[in-house]
Order: C-alpha cells, then structure tokens, then sequence
C-alpha cells in the first residue's frame, strides 16, 4: 500500500487528498491510478468499499488541462445515489484545481436545469445510462472533445438492464480518436468480456486478490429467529448492539416500507430507501442518514448501490441477500478504513441457513452463530442501561430547580430510599420484547375491510395458529395487521386478511409450505366484511351466536325446500 505522495499526482491534488484524512492509498488506487495517468484502458475488478472512486476520479481530474464547453471525461454510474456521491468525490478531490466544473445528471430532476448546466460547460459529466442517453437524443450533451469514458459498477448496470444504453453510449464517442476507457466491476460475467473486448483496446487488468473479497475486520454473525418474530428479533439486536450508525437490507422494496413503518412505531427512528421513491424524498433521505440525523437506513440492494457512508458499525441482513455477491456488498458497508465493524444475518427458516452456509462457502469467510438473549438477559440487559443513563445524568450535574424539587419532597419526610424507589418505579421500563417461539401471535388492534381464504391444511396436519400466521408473514413479507381471524377446522384453515392483500397472499402462498404440507389457497365464499380484529386465538375467531345459529337454521330451511323441490319434481315425472 503506497502513500499517496508517492504516486504520479499533482500537489493540488494531495493537499485535496490529504484534507479528507487519506494518507495512504488502498491497493486498488495504487495499481489503477498510474495506469489510467499512462493512458492505458483499465478493466478494475473491485468490490464496494476499496476506493474506486478515487482509483479513477483522481486521474481523470488530472489529464484534464483545459476545455472550451463540452466534457472531457464522462462517467457514468448505474443509480442516482451513486451520480451524487461520484460528483461530490470529485469535488472534493478537485478542490485546488482551477477551474474543473462537474456537473451531475440523473433522473428524477427538471431537465431543464440539467440543460441549462451544460450549456454553461463542465469538464466531467456523471451521469446514469437513462438521463445520459436522453441528453444525447436532444443534442444536450456533446461528447465531440470527450477524451475519457469510465463504467462504474458495470455489472450492476447490466443487471438493471442498461446494456443497450451503455453500448449506444460508447458508439456515440468520436469515431477519430479512441477514448481512454474504463471500466470497473465487482464481477466479470460474459456480458461485461463483450464490452472489454469491444470498446476496449489492450486494458490494463487491475483485480483485487480474492482473499481481499471480505472484509477482515468485519466480525460477522447469524441468528436463527423464530418465524414471524424477525421484526422483534431486530429490535432486540438493535438495543443490544447500540449502533452508532446501522444500514439494514431488504430484498423487496415492500419490505423496506413496512420494516420502516414497525420501526418507527416502536420508537425506533428509522428511514427507507428503495427505487420506488421520488428523487426529492431519497435526497431527504441519504442527507438524513449522512449528517447522522437518523441512525438507521433501510434499504434494498439496489439503492444502495454507491452509498458511500462512514464510520457505519453495524450492518443487519433483515433478509438473506438472493445474491452471493450482493452478501459482500453489503458487508462491505462497514469495517472501513482500518475499523472494526460488525454484520448480522437473521435467518427463519431451515433453507435460509443452507443459503447462508453456500454463501461462506462462496465468499471464504466465517460467519458465526450466536443466540438470541434470553427474557432474563433482556431484563439485566434493560436494568444495566437504565442504571448507567442515571449515572451519566449525576455525572452532568443537578440543576436548581431539580434540587427544589427534591428538597421539597425531602422536607415531607420521605425517607431517600422511598423516593428513590419511587422515582425509579415511574421512570423504569422493563420492556421484554418476545422473541420466543410460541404458537400464539398477539394481532394489533386495527379493525379493516376483510376477505376470508380457504387454505387447504387443518387440525388433521397438526398446525395451530402461530404456525399458519408465521408462513403467511415470511412467504408473502407481510405484517400482522393484514390478518384478522383464523379458524383451524379438521381439513381446512379460514383465514380473514385485509382485502389490499388479498392479491399478494393469493400468489405468495399458493404452493407454498406450513409444517411441511403443500397448500392451496382459494378465496372463500363468504361475502367481503369487517374484521374485528379481536386477537388470534387457537380456536379461531370469536363468533356471534345468534348470526351463528341463524345462519344454521336458514340452511336447514333452505335445504328442506330443496328436497321437497325434488320430490315434487321426481313425482311429476312418474305421472
């Protein structure tokens, strides 16, 4: 690992480098940066965390001497978050250079402002392959005096189908002269070898070891949760670990939402991200989370794809990542820059933790089982906290009217061990959160508009209520407010569910599993009602008696007239 005043770069640019508390440069910036300077293509194979932007933004800050109005260097990056954060890099980086202007352009934002700040000229343009393409359909952005182009997360763009846009781009460079090209990667499947051999002449390969692919000083760890108690799980490690900053990932953007949502409520503040939400919000969004006024970012694997946060020391895969690869990107997250970081994975399900040892296996790393506290640990774990926030309030003084007060319940004759216990017992919560496996699954309160489903599995399979609550929760990423009351029969289960969900438990659980039995699952033809969301109980739902028995009633008279129909009909007949 080289210092950065060792290699081929310009005084302005260290005194930038050197501002920003870098001192050495990580082995990626050491092999790509005096490559790039030399005027090679480079194909950098590289993971989120070790300093890309900076492998290549430095030099591309360097070759650029002067320009009349059009960029000289275009880099385009697979989502907004990531434009963003490139552009403020290279601000950054770029801050003793004169006269190096950088514009971002990304969806999401007015195109007229976008137009308007390239036709005040800027040396560097970043950009994703959408808003980039469109500038160059409305002749916005000429790329006629562009002398370097780079790919950042080329893999990832491909994943998000951008590969047409991407290759349209690189034919609109100028045909007289060939930019210098260069492309970054986590991976290198064969798309991105067409590419390279395509647009790139004789790049220079710049790759991390793998045994450099997880982090060393990321302690990493799973727990096995009970199924439909991940969310009080999380919020059990959350206390438990006390994060400074905490990145927790999704796989849906649903997810993110609804995990959201139950954090908050539990007072725990939390904010989301994912692809769904307006540009306006995300921005709000990541300066939240940048400036540490909240603590907690949900998100999914693809927005935050880029997100380049310091000094974040807990990373919580709520949901086991769907691909391996995005396991290293999400770990990759913490553990920076020379310090310690931790990443929990939370699994609920037996085929989860095949997943997860197929991941270490995959990534060479070790991730090590721990278990849950117990009630009792929890109970110590609250009081420890409780006695040290009293603790540290001594330490920051008494002020005067505090003092007031405890004079005048003094003066009452209150002996100090009273009023201490007193105080204590109205200040005091001992909050346990279950995070037991236990059948029975407390529903909210909230009464909504319901549609019964009939699952195919009853008594005779041996299921209760937490069982079928439990699978509906982890197949369909649903919470407990969207199911009212179950009715266990011999050969069936009624399931009451908020007729907005209707659609997605319908897909998520047709076929699906509980306690090893394939179901079906079908609407029941019970008319929609309300459901009164009265608490889950092991018999089902409470019923009113009289509807009940009514209902019993008009189906016997209604199955009389019936027969008598027929025989009427069969006596007919004869005659």
């Amino acid at each position: 690992m080289s210092k950065f005043n060792e290699l081929p770069i310009s005084d302005e640019i260290i005194r930038a480098v050197s501002e920003m508390g870098y001192e050495k440069a990580t082995p990626i910036q050491t092999s790509a940066i005096p490559a790039i300077l030399e005027g090679h293509d480079v194909l950098g194979l590289s993971n989120t965390g070790t300093g890309k932007t900076a492998a290549f933004g430095i030099p591309a800050i360097e070759m650029i001497n002067d320009y009349r109005k059009h960029p000289k260097v275009m880099i385009i990056c697979p989502t907004r978050e990531l434009v963003e954060q490139v552009a403020t890099e290279l601000r950054k980086f770029s801050k003793y250079k004169e006269g190096i202007k950088i514009a971002p352009i990304y969806g999401g934002q007015p195109i007229d402002r976008q137009i308007q700040l390239l036709k005040r000229g800027c040396a560097i343009v970043v950009g994703t392959p959408g808003r980039i393409m469109d500038h160059l359909r409305r002749r916005t952005l000429r790329l006629t005096e562009c002398d370097m182009v780079i790919l950042d997360e080329a893999d990832e763009m491909l994943n998000m189908g951008f590969k047409e846009d991407i290759e349209e781009i690189l034919k609109s460079l100028p045909e007289e002269k060939h930019p210098q090209t260069i492309l970054f990667s986590a991976t290198m499947p064969n798309e991105i070898m067409k590419i390279t051999k395509k647009f790139q002449v004789d790049p220079v390969k710049v790759q991390i070891k793998s045994s450099q692919r997880t982090i060393d000083t990321v302690d990493q760890y799973y727990y096995e949760v009970p199924r439909g108690k991940k969310l009080n799980a999380l919020r059990v490690l959350l206390n438990h670990y006390d994060p400074d900053l905490c990145m927790i990932f999704c796989n849906t953007k649903r997810m993110v939402d609804e995990l959201c949502e139950e954090l908050n409520h539990c007072g725990i503040r939390s904010v989301g991200l994912h692809g769904d939400m307006k540009q306006a919000a995300r921005d709000r969004v990541m300066y939240q989370f940048r400036e540490r006024k909240c603590s907690i970012l949900i998100a999914t694997d693809v927005a935050a794809r880029g997100i380049d946060v310091d000094d974040i020391s807990l990373v919580v895969n709520f949901d086991i990542p769907q691909d391996h690869e995005y396991y290293i990107h999400r770990v990759g997250r913490t553990g920076r820059a020379g310090k310690k970081g931790k990443a929990i994975t939370l699994l609920s399900a037996k085929r989860q933790l095949k997943e997860l040892k197929e991941i270490m296996y995959d990534t060479k790393t070790n991730i090590v089982k721990r278990m849950l506290p117990t009630s009792e640990q929890l109970e110590a774990l609250n009081r420890k906290n409780f006695i040290n926030e009293v603790l540290t309030a001594c330490n920051e003084g008494i002020n005067e009217d505090s003092m007031e007060i405890a004079n005048d319940l003094l003066a009452e004759g209150i002996a100090v061990e009273n009023l201490i216990s007193a105080l204590i017992s109205m200040n005091y919560k001992n909050e346990i959160i279950d995070i037991e496996d236990k059948d029975a699954i407390r529903r909210y309160s909230e009464s909504f508009d319901a549609i019964r489903l009939h699952l195919s599995i009853g008594k005779n399979c041996n299921i209760k209520t937490g069982n079928v609550v439990a699978a509906i929760i982890e197949e369909c990423g649903i919470n407990a407010q969207a199911l009212g009351r179950i009715d266990i029969r011999s050969n069936f289960t009624l399931v009451d569910v908020d007729a907005a969900k209707v659609d997605i438990v319908l897909e998520k659980m047709q076929g699906a599993q509980i306690r090893g039995h394939q179901i079906e699952v079908q609407i029941d033809e019970a008319p929609k009602r309300k459901s009164d969301a009265s608490g889950y109980n092991k018999k089902g739902g409470k019923r009113n008696k009289r509807s009940s028995s009514s209902a019993k009633k008009n189906r016997g008279t209604k199955d009389k007239k019936d027969r008598r129909s027929k025989e009427s009909t069969k006596t007919k007949r004869k005659k």
